[in-house]
This record gives structure tokens, sequence and C-alpha cells, in this order.
């Protein structure tokens, strides 16, 4: 990745020297950024560990304590306080969501018991890149539940994380930050911003990170440079421009976790450490993302506002890995017969995987927000449009691996044959949409109605690249989507809410009624939600208890023998019901506490073919439904702050946090077929700061801090991540 030299030479003056055209620092304003109303949040409602407005739901910004859809928001102070490694953890302090299934992934989660990927950053949905460096993001927006106006046609009906990236402010500021720890640390970033010109309305910010570290796992590191460069312009008190850039090269190991023994129907009793893939050159990633946005937004008069925003994104991911397989379960069912029951010990045969993948994303919103009012009830009316294109490529490449002895390191041999491309699929993907929202407020804005739709039509095939011929012709699917609520401010500070939400996502191609290789029926989430949300106290203490009742249908698995022309058949969904909530309480400018839980049910529901095999945990037959893979169904968390004010302890900062998660199930990754538990764990983490003055900041960082053995995640039979030890981190910041 070659950065321009003028953008280096650009923001290097910038961060040592004088605006541009000035002597004398800018005077700030009231707020560190001057905002536009409608599609930004305002400073001053977005402070502390929790923000009280979010732009995730409805595109527009709107207090999370009016909308009919639970949404958390988690600021820059709490991402800062638990220092995630992976972003994803930060999920476990949120009710009704926990880590996915895999820890070493850019975006996946679990959110009320539905899997989910995405790379989701300012409202764009990019194909799922990298591992990101958490020092760009100022805040994140967790919507629980699908989404018909924000992201329509993307994400689980479990709900997303809308990752939003920092932007320049007016006050000149560096802050230089080093980490350095047992594992996963190693790690240095530069923050910069501040005024270009006098006047304070063109701005700058400059983001860099660089990391090189160890992993917990054999044979795992982090190599990772990230750049991320931001302009904005304020052309008036109304109008503004924003652009913003992102950088990345990572070099990492694809990591895969352990498997089930099947002599014991558990993990393999071997060190937690351990992995199926071995060190370079034999095991081994390398992503490159580029990214580029921009974002403008304007209020016409004091009735109308508009927003124009586009990203341009290129991802590319090559790597070799391999995989030992202990069960074969054919994508649907466990096969006995392929399965080594008479296993004894040794080694395990390997598949090998070794591609180029390449993914474009070419996106451009609009939207116009109207305010105004008709008789006694006050309007706001969202209207808006996206066009979004994203080609994606990967080139496959043949290649054998020597068995795997999970319980003697061996010399490992890895051959792939570089000279000839065994596959080559090209895939076009297109969506084009218009949406609408409307909100009414009545009674003195006590009662708020909303109701929206969506108008889409997506497409999507696929080509062989090798033959030049059309493997999946061009489909198209239109679909229409519609959202509704309701609030009503039953007194100050307490509000009564009900919403319904729908999304869905393309399946490709497969067999609809004996038909072969026509385009399957999308897959439909749905979401109905009650709940109460509470501002009391002053604003101190914040609640939000909502119950759910979550639906997808069309989910499909592949199909069995693989078909090309018949990749996918569809089988029955998933349906997850129960409560889940968040608390936050200030008990005063020193104690914060902050607690969340989940107490549901999630299940897929099995089709007439799924019926008739035995489930190996149990060896009965299944005839209702089985349990979610990777999902725990009652879930608890607690994070607590105390800052100490005065004395000779003051500037000292003490963090303590709980999560709790019951039992999780084990599946084929298709939720067809059940082989049994991995046991629930309580996880403590803690946190210390110290502010020795304006400059400099200390920080400790100790993850699982009882050393707890637990499971980390569940992807299927054959991926069973087990956690990490105990883990310290120190981190030391300069200001200036």
């Amino acid at each position: 990745m070659k950065i321009p030299q003028h953008v280096v030479f650009l923001f290097a003056a910038l961060a040592a020297g004088a605006p541009l055209g000035a002597q004398t620092s800018p005077t700030p304003s009231k707020d560190e950024v001057v905002q536009l109303p409608a599609f930004s949040i305002a400073s001053d409602k977005d402070t502390g560990y929790v923000g009280k407005s979010a732009l995730s739901s409805t595109r527009i910004a709107v207090d999370t304590a009016d909308l009919p859809q639970s949404v958390q928001v988690l600021n820059s102070a709490f991402l800062k306080a638990v220092n995630p490694f992976m972003i994803s953890d930060i999920l476990n302090y949120v009710g009704g969501a926990q880590n996915g299934a895999l820890n070493w992934t850019s975006g996946r989660n679990n959110i009320r018991g539905f899997s989910g990927d995405g790379d989701y950053t300012d409202g764009f949905a990019p194909p799922m890149a990298t591992a990101v460096d958490s020092s760009i993001y100022d805040r994140l927006e967790v919507i629980k539940g699908p989404s018909t106006i924000f992201l329509a046609a993307d994400g689980s009906p479990g709900g997303i994380v809308n990752k939003i990236t920092k932007s320049p402010l007016a006050t000149r500021q560096t802050t230089l930050s080093l980490q350095v720890g047992t594992f996963d640390a190693n790690h240095f970033t530069l923050d910069t911003t501040g005024a270009i010109t006098k006047d304070a309305k063109f701005l700058y910010r400059f983001v860099a990170g660089i990391q090189y570290s160890d992993g917990y796992y054999d044979s795992t590191y982090m190599h990772r440079n990230m750049f991320m460069p931001s302009l904005s312009y304020q052309f008036s008190p109304d109008t503004k421009v924003e652009l913003k850039m992102m950088l990345i090269q990572t070099a990492w190991p694809s990591y895969n976790g352990l498997m089930l023994d099947p002599r014991t129907s558990r993990v393999l009793d071997v060190p937690a450490t351990r992995s199926s893939s071995e060190d370079s050159p034999f095991n081994w990633r390398h992503d490159a993302v580029d990214r580029v946005w921009i974002n403008f937004t304007s209020r016409l008069n004091e009735h109308v506002v508009l927003r124009i925003a586009g990203m341009n994104a290129y991802d590319r991911a090559d790597r070799l890995e391999s995989l030992a397989n202990t069960w074969n379960d054919g994508g649907r069912a466990w096969n006995a017969a392929t399965t080594p029951a008479n296993y004894k010990g040794g080694a395990y045969p390997r598949t090998t995987t070794a591609d180029d993948s390449t993914n474009r994303y070419r996106d451009i919103q609009s939207d116009l927000n109207f305010n105004f009012k008709t008789g006694a009830a006050n309007n706001s009316l969202l209207v808006g449009g996206e066009l979004r294109d994203s080609p994606s490529a990967q080139i496959n490449y043949a290649g054998t691996s020597s068995p795997w002895d999970p319980f003697n390191k061996t010399a490992p041999t890895v051959v792939v044959n570089y000279a000839a491309k065994s596959g080559w699929s090209l895939n076009g993907s297109t969506l084009a949409r218009i949406y609408v929202l409307e909100t009414l407020k009545l009674f003195n804005d006590r009662l708020l109605l909303s109701y929206g739709a969506t108008r889409t039509r997506a497409t999507g095939m696929t080509t062989n690249g090798l033959t030049n011929v059309v493997t999946t012709p061009e489909y198209i699917v239109f679909k229409n989507l519609k959202q509704y609520g309701a609030v009503f401010k039953i007194t100050e500070g307490l509000n009564l809410f009900a919403g319904y939400n729908e999304n869905y996502a393309l399946n490709g191609v497969g067999t609809v009624n004996g038909v072969i290789g026509v385009p399957l029926p999308p897959k439909e989430g749905k979401q109905n939600e009650v709940g109460l949300k509470t501002s009391l106290l002053n604003k101190k203490l914040t609640v939000n208890v909502s119950y759910f009742d979550v639906q997808q249908q069309n989910n499909t698995v592949p199909s069995s023998p693989q078909n090309p022309l018949n990749p996918l058949v569809l089988i029955p969904g998933v349906v997850s019901r129960g409560f889940d909530g968040d608390v936050n309480y200030e008990f005063s400018r020193n104690f914060f506490l902050m607690g969340s839980f989940s107490l549901y049910k999630a299940k897929s529901v099995l089709g007439p073919a799924a019926k008739t095999f035995n489930q190996p945990y149990t060896g009965t037959i299944i005839t209702d439904s089985i349990p979610v893979d990777n999902t725990s169904e009652k879930s608890a968390s607690l994070f607590g702050l105390y800052r100490f004010t005065e004395g000779g302890l003051k500037g000292l900062n003490v963090g303590l946090g709980v999560n709790t998660q019951t039992k999780r199930a084990i599946t084929d990754n298709a939720n067809q077929v059940w082989f049994g538990w991995v046991p629930g764990r309580t996880l403590m983490n803690a946190n210390i700061t110290y502010r020795q003055n304006q400059h400099l900041n200390y920080g400790l960082n100790i993850d699982n801090l009882l050393n707890t053995k637990y499971i980390y995640s569940v992807r299927s039979v054959n991926v069973i991540v087990p956690g990490q030890a105990i883990n310290v981190k120190f981190s030391v910041d300069y200001t200036f």
C-alpha cells in the first residue's frame, strides 16, 4: 500500500506546525464540531460512556428514548476503557448480544440469537474486510433487530453494529499512545486533529496505528498498519462537507480453533493454545483495505436538510490455510460412515485452502429530511435513495497438506500449485432502493407515531472466469419492506414503545418446486418488539428493557452432494423470543455503573429431511427444533467505574467488568444437527487509568482477570475456539 507523498507531507506538516495562513490557534466553538441538525450527533448529547442519540436506526439523529426499537450507543470513552483486541468483544456489555462464532474476524457478532458479519462503517456496508484497529472509532451504535430504512438488505435480523469513525475537531490536539502486553498488544497510535485555516472552517484529523504482536494461540500474530486521514470544511453554519480515507494492510494467520474428539464428544484434550495450522509460510493471510468516502450535509432552509454521501472501497484478501476436519456432516447431517468413530489417536487428514479474493464497493446515498407542522402535529419526513455496486472475484489454487496430529507437533508439508488456477469465480451484485419514513408527533410530542417503507431492486450473477461461462445467469429480486412503531411518553423520563421492522438478504440460486438453478426466495427477517425506556434522576438513570420476537425464514445450506448449478437448498428458519435490557446509572461524578441482561429462547425449526437423522450427542431423533449454534440464551454483565477526584489518588480511575453466559449449543453451522453443549462461563476484566497531568495518562488492562478456562466461541463441530488466558496490557498516552 503506497500513500501519495503529498498526503504524507500535508498531514506531517499539520501535526507539527501551525494552521495554514495562521500564526495563532483558532478559538474553539462551544462544541468541538459545528454540528448540523438531522444527519449528525450533537456533542453535548453524546458524552460519557453511553450515548443518548443515534443515527443508525432511522438515518437521522434521534434520541434513543424516542425510537420504537432498542438501540445501545457505546462511546469512545467506553471503547478506550475496555480496550478490546476484537471490536465484537464489546458486545458482551450489550443486552442480548455477545461475541460471534470466531474471534479473529472484522465484524462477526451474535445479537438476539442471530450471527452476522459486516463491516458497517458510517452508514455504509462495504464487504467484510480485515480486523480493523479500534482506535479509529468514535462510537458504536448497536441496532437490535432488523433495519428497514438504515440497511434494508444487509445484516442479520438480530441486529447490526454501525461503527462511527472519528471526525476532525476544531481544537488542536495530538495524542501519542503506546501499548505493550502479554499478547495481542505492541501497538502504537497517533491521533492528531485541529484547524488548517484561521477561521477554523477547514479542519483535519489523522489517525495512524501500527501493531506488531504475537497472539495467544500457536503461530498466531497481528502485523497491521492503519492510516485514516480526514478533512472537513464548514462552508457556513448550515453547510458542511467531510472527506475520509482508510488504508489498512494486515498480515495475520487463519486461526480455526479446535474440534470435537469423536471418542469423547468433547473438545480435544490438548493445550488451549494448540492450532491445526502452522506458522508462515504454511499458513498466512494478507489483507489490504482501501476506502474513501465523502459526506455532504446542508440545511436548505428551516424545514429541509440535505445529505449526499458516497463511498468507494477496494478490499483484497489472499490466504493459505490447512484445516483438519474431525467430523463430516455433509453440510446437513452427521455422516457416521465417514466419521472416525474408531479413532485411537494420531493424525487427521487436512484440507487445503489457497485463494485470492477481491471485493469492490461503490455506493451513493442521498437523503432529504423535512420538518414541518400540520395543525397540532409536528412532522419529520425522511425521503432517500441508494445505489450500490459490489462486484467480487475469487481465484482458487489446488493444494495438499500433510495430516495434523493434535497431540504431537510434527513438521508440516503444504504444497500449492500457484502456476494454475483450479477455480475462478466472478460475482456481480447490485442494489437500488428508495425509502420513506414519516414520524408524527402528537399531544405536545408525547405520542410519536412512525411508519416507513422501502422498495429495493437487487441483482446477482456468477461467471466462471476459467471458461468465461455464466454459471448463474443474472437474476433480479424486488422486495418491499415496512416498519412502524409508536412511542408514548407516560410521564417525564418514562416511555413505552412498540415497533415492527423487516429486512432481507439474497440467497442466490437453488431448487424451487423441483426446478434446478432458479433464484431462491430471499432470506426474510422480521421483529416485533415492545418495551420501556427511562431517563430518570436528571437523566442519570437510563433503562431500556424489551420483549422481542425475531424470525428469519428461507435460510439455506449447501446442497449435498455439491452441485455448482444448484449450490443451495432452502431449510426452515430460526425463531428467537424473549427479553433483554440495558441499564446505566451515574450515581455521582465519581461512580458509574452499566449493566445488561438477556433471557430468551432461540431455536432452529427443522425440516422434514433433518428429522430423520440421529443427533450425535444424544443418539435420538429430534422432531421439533434444536438450539442455535454459539448462542447463550441467558447472560448478564456489569461494568463499574470509580473516579478519584480529590486527595492523593486524584486522577485515578478503577474499572471492573463482569460478564456471564450460560451454555451454548454446538451444531453443524446450519443449525440442523446438534452435537452438544459447551459449558457456560463467567469472565472478569479490570482496567485502571491514572491521569498524571493534562499531558500524561497511564492505563492498565487485565483481561480474564481470574485466568478462567473457558470456550470463547463455537462455529461448528470442527471449529471450537478455547478462551484466552489472563492478558495484561499496559499503555501510556501523551497529549499535547
